[in-house]
Parts: structure tokens; C-alpha cells; sequence
């Protein structure tokens, strides 16, 4: 299920040769009402991209753009940190994926399968799954950009500078290089449960900021921010 709610970012642009680019790793979640893709705003932003321009599918086989009717950021009041603040989100528009006939939207529900990382205990082993640039690869001859999704061990070190921001500890397994496209990504913590027997439930405590490979210590904002901020914006169109 994991493998389906982590999507890479793409972008689209008319009048090109090579129309297709853009890095940066998202997430899908839901609630009750309405599913929403997720990811950090400065991969929107540095990416000098727009929703307008965004080609999330909803699975690899998919050959559908999800279509949005609403999008949220955290207001810049002056009260609040700039990783508290860097989130994007979207709202996908139900209605009109139904009418795609495409593959069935799987989705992090944030209802029952998300908790807020200041719940984490230092040394709590996490999961951080996306998109590295460093995996991906451009096929000029069919037109598209390949991913490689990675699952890279890590381990929480602790409340961040900032309210409801966090550090962890990425493990030297992933190989990787550099940390480019990991903005965006989902943490996850997997909690057990144990009924006629053990059971592995991924839960989501975070999104991934930034971080460096060189130290391995990576920043993320609490799932907490991103469930506010749904229910705030959710509220003022009710």
C-alpha cells in the first residue's frame, strides 16, 4: 500500500521537446470527506512549478493526472517558523477522477493511520520513502522521466528547533549521495499490534524538510501540522 501513497513530483510543460520534469518526492492522504495529495511547498516552489503544471498519477500504471479543486498553504503571519510553515497541499477533485474510469486512488488515511511525532521517543526506528534524484533517469527516446522508489531505515533524535519540527537520523544503508528529491517524503513510523498474531501497520508522524547526506540528519515537520491544517481550511468551506 505504502509503494502507492509515496508519489514522485512531476511537471508538465507545453511547446517543449523534452515536456516532462521536476524532482521532489509527495505523499497521498485522506480523511473521511476527501483525499489530498502532499508535499513540501519549496519542491513547488523552487521548482518555479504550479498546481496548473503538476502531473501526479496515482499509481505506476496509472495514465491519469489526479485533478484538484482546492489548494492550502500555512498563511506566512509572521508567528510561525518557515518549516512549521512549509507544507502544499491539494484536494483531489473526487468527481471528476471517477469520471477518468482510472486505477482505484489508495491513500494514507490520517484518521486512523497518522500520529503526531511528538508522541516519538529518541532512538524510535522510522521509515522514509521516496524519490532520490540521484534513481532517477530521463528516457529521451520514449519522452518520460523513470523513478526509483527507496526505503531508507531511520532514527528519530529528537524535537527540532522549532514547534512541531523534528530531527532523525537517516541509516548509511540507503548508499545514498546526496538527499536532492527527498523533500516531501513520508515518515513513517510501524507500529505492531499483536492480535491472533503480530501485524506491521505503517504510521504516518511526519514529512520530510530537508537534510544532508554527508551527516545523514534529516528535518521533518509533524504529521500534527498537515491534520490541522486540512481540518482548518476544510472548516472555512464547510
Amino acid at each position: 500500500m505504502i509503494e502507492e501513497v509515496c508519489r514522485p513530483v512531476l511537471f508538465e510543460q507545453e511547446d517543449s521537446e523534452y515536456p516532462y520534469w521536476g524532482k521532489g518526492s509527495s505523499v497521498l492522504v485522506a480523511n473521511s470527506s476527501y483525499y489530498y495529495w502532499v508535499t513540501a511547498a519549496h519542491v513547488i516552489d523552487k521548482m518555479g512549478g504550479s498546481a496548473d503544471s503538476l502531473r501526479i498519477f496515482s499509481s505506476e500504471s496509472s495514465r491519469v493526472s489526479l485533478p484538484y479543486n482546492q489548494q492550502y498553504r500555512i498563511e506566512d503571519d509572521g508567528g510561525q517558523p518557515e518549516d512549521y510553515r512549509d507544507l502544499f497541499v491539494l484536494r483531489v477533485d473526487l468527481e471528476e477522477f471517477a469520471s477518468t474510469g482510472d486505477a482505484p486512488l489508495t491513500a494514507q488515511d490520517v484518521e486512523q493511520g497518522a500520529m503526531p511525532a511528538e508522541e516519538l521517543s529518541e532512538g524510535t526506528r522510522l521509515l522514509v520513502v521516496g524519490y532520490p534524484s540521484e534513481s532517477r533517469a530521463v528516457d529521451y527516446e520514449q519522452f518520460k522521466i523513470e523513478y526509483k522508489r527507496q526505503w531508507i531505515p531511520a532514527e528519530y533524535a529528537g524535537p527540532g528547533a522549532d514547534n512541531h519540527c523534528h530531527k532523525m537520523i537517516l541509516s548509511e544503508s540507503a548508499g545514498l549521495n546526496d538527499y536532492d528529491g527527498l523533500s516531501g517524503s513520508p515518515v513513517l513510523y510501524e507500529k505492531s499490534y499483536i492480535s491472533k498474531k503480530l501485524a506491521i501497520v505503517p504510521i504516518l508522524v511526519g514529512l520530510l524538510l530537508r537534510g544532508g547526506a554527508q551527516s545523514r540528519h534529516a528535518h521533518f515537520v509533524s504529521a500534527n501540522v498537515l491534520v490541522n491544517l486540512i481540518q482548518k481550511a476544510e472548516d472555512r468551506n464547510a
